[in-house]
């Protein structure tokens, strides 16, 4: 890439007449906010290498610099320096130097009332010298008629008050992960670098010398290549192909840049944009990543893939033909309305408002709404989100429970029990999210009939009776984890919801009562041949089959579950009849517990599970 030396001068620069003599920096509103983490701890150990070294000319590269030169000569200053790239390690090095000065200020109280005004001096001094030549500097305001000091470098309107307050040494409330990573790189920077160059020292006089030689190393023997050019295509170009030690920049990072750039020369749709990607990056990044690899297949209908931010740019901010700032501005709202929905679906909670209306019923009972949960948290079924996203936004609430409660049926016997394969499922999900927007769209009542069958077609191919049966039996067994366990109250407590269809004849549909809802963290599981058997009980051939699904059962929630190594007879007169649990209180029809009624239990679980674990309806009304 070929770069004309008319608008491009680089040159190697030490970090401290970088700021002297190139100042003052600004990081447009389309830059990221600070994201270092663990580069603050590398950066430690960069700057702590240079201090070990008995040369102090030695020098250490910190990569490249790149910023674009305004220039207005009605000002004081009139070159003004926006950062293009570089704004993560120039702002860990401007906080290094605030905080060493912050150190001397210390240091020069603490040494005056110690006696030493020498060394207090000094310290003094150093605070001084550090604020004027690197932090702050002087701004001439003729018509004031006074001198005001500036900052050096502003960040972005996300971070620069709580920068700012950081550096004036005042304390800072974090509301985003960005500002919560300014608080961790000062107090590492506290703690890791300076502290323990301060507590090294003996006396007031050398613990100022450390600070000075730690201020050396910084501004001197520390370089960057600094580019300076005066277009922005040109600094962007750079800005694509140098290395960069900072964080690699999420997609949202750089959707955030690219729609910001196309709002140029729009001021007020500008402003308002950058506020509104403020408000979703100030989510943690890897939850706005996961929304956006969400959101792409819910709207597309097909996967992501990558590079996903150029499928993003593409998808919803095309070059041709171009959108309008108001269509720009309006496709950012949508990213933080649906963020706010998906973060909702993603934590197992309901996403639409709470709203009591006398006299009404609610669109969504309290079982219902229990089962989003079980779907996400339980089943830990992520591949539903996008479909469920769509839902949320263009369906009505009615509609979303139902497909909530058709999923998590599916997704237990396809995938949690029978090993399914994501792909199948993934296609069916996602053509059915674009369906459904587009539906919306059109004005049209969204139905699920459609994704039923096909949903049911996958389950004869992949999930047939036989195959599930089987798999009850090998997977869902009690000293298989705590993810067995989850599947494990999942499974029994769905068979109780579905008690009184099956009694009636288990036909048509699957129809569950809705009447209960187990928290599944308070369902104790019970073993009715019990873990550890009471001398003379033991029965060889039940203790290997004891922690399998037809030894299983449950207590509710607040019921007397200690039942423990109680005999079987015992566990009917004191426990199991007064149960609330149906399939626990029917075990005391049973004249006694052995191999015998294993056997034929755990074949009627298998058989009501393929009643009730499927989306069509059946014929089947026999045991």
């Amino acid at each position: 890439m070929a770069f004309g030396a008319a608008s491009v001068s680089p040159r190697s620069v030490g970090m401290g007449a970088l700021l002297e003599e190139h100042h003052p920096f600004w990081v447009p509103v389309y830059q990221r906010a600070y994201a270092w983490d663990e580069q603050t701890a590398a950066f430690i150990d960069d700057v702590k290498d240079l201090l070990e070294e008995s040369n102090s000319q030695r020098g250490h590269f910190f990569g490249g610099f790149v910023c674009i030169e305004h220039t207005d000569h009605s000002q004081s200053r009139p070159h003004r320096y926006q950062i293009v790239d570089g704004q993560q390690r120039l702002t860990t090095f401007v906080l290094t130097l605030s905080e060493i000065s912050a150190a001397a200020q210390e240091i020069s109280d603490k040494a005056r009332r110690a006696g030493d005004d020498r060394a207090a001096n000094s310290a003094n001094i150093l605070c001084e010298d550090m604020r004027n030549r690197f932090i702050y500097w002087n701004h001439s305001n003729v018509t004031e008629g006074r001198m005001e000091k500036r900052p050096r470098l502003s960040l972005s309107t996300a971070d620069d008050k709580v920068f700012q307050d950081l550096l004036e040494g005042r304390d800072v409330v974090a509301s985003r992960e960005s500002h919560e990573l300014l608080l961790a790189a000062q107090k590492a920077l506290q703690t890791n670098l300076i502290k323990p160059i301060v507590e090294a020292a003996d006396s007031w006089k050398d613990k100022v010398a450390s600070l000075d030689r730690l201020r050396h190393a910084l501004t001197v023997q520390s370089h960057v290549i600094q580019i300076v050019c005066l277009d922005r295509e040109r600094a962007y170009q750079l800005f694509s192909v140098l290395n960069d030690r900072g964080r690699s920049l999420e997609d949202a990072d750089l959707l955030r840049s690219y729609t910001l750039e196309l709002l140029e020369g729009k001021p007020h749709e500008q402003r308002v944009a950058a506020q509104t990607w403020d408000e979703i990056l100030s989510t943690p990044a890897a939850k706005v990543s996961a929304f956006l690899k969400a959101y792409y297949p819910s709207t597309t209908g097909t996967r992501a893939g990558t590079p996903l931010f150029q499928k993003l740019c593409d998808a919803y901010f095309p070059k041709q033909p171009p959108l309008s700032p108001a269509e720009v501005s309006q496709q950012i709202s949508r990213f933080s309305k649906e963020k706010e929905t998906y973060l909702k679906i993603a934590a197992g909670e309901w996403p639409f408002e709470d709203s009591v209306v006398p006299g009404f019923t609610p669109e969504a009972s309290a079982w219902q709404k229990d089962r989003l949960g079980r779907l996400v948290r339980t089943l830990k079924h992520e591949l539903a989100l996008p479909l469920l996203l769509a839902a949320a936004q263009c369906t009505t609430e009615k509609k979303f429970a139902e497909l909530v409660f058709m999923l998590e049926i599916f997704a237990f016997r396809y995938k949690n029990v029978c090993g399914g394969h994501a792909s199948p499922a993934q296609t069916i999900y996602y053509a059915e999210a674009k369906r459904v927007r587009e539906a919306a769209a059109r004005g049209e009542e969204v139905k699920w009939n459609e994704l039923r069958t096909k949903l049911q077609q996958l389950l004869d191919k992949s999930a047939p009776d036989e195959h599930f049966k089987v798999s009850l039996d090998n997977h869902l067994r009690y000293d298989r984890g705590s993810a067995q366990k989850a599947n494990l109250r999942e499974f029994l407590t769905t068979l109780e919801d579905h008690r009184g269809w099956l009694d009636q004849g288990a036909l048509g549909r699957p129809k569950p009562d809705m009447m209960a809802v187990f928290d599944l963290q308070q369902v104790t599981i019970e073993h009715i041949y019990p873990q550890n058997p009471l001398p003379g009980e033991p029965q060889t051939d039940m203790a290997e089959l004891l922690n399998r699904l037809g030894n299983l059962t449950f207590f509710g929630p607040r019921e007397n579950s200690d039942a423990g190594n109680k005999t079987f007879t015992s566990k009917c007169v004191q426990h199991y009849a007064h149960s609330k649990v149906r399939m626990t209180r029917d075990l005391t029809e049973l004249p006694q517990w052995t191999k015998t009624e294993y056997d034929q239990r755990l074949k009627n679980l298998q058989a009501d599970a393929c009643k009730v674990f499927r989306l069509l309806g059946t014929n089947t009304t026999t045991p």
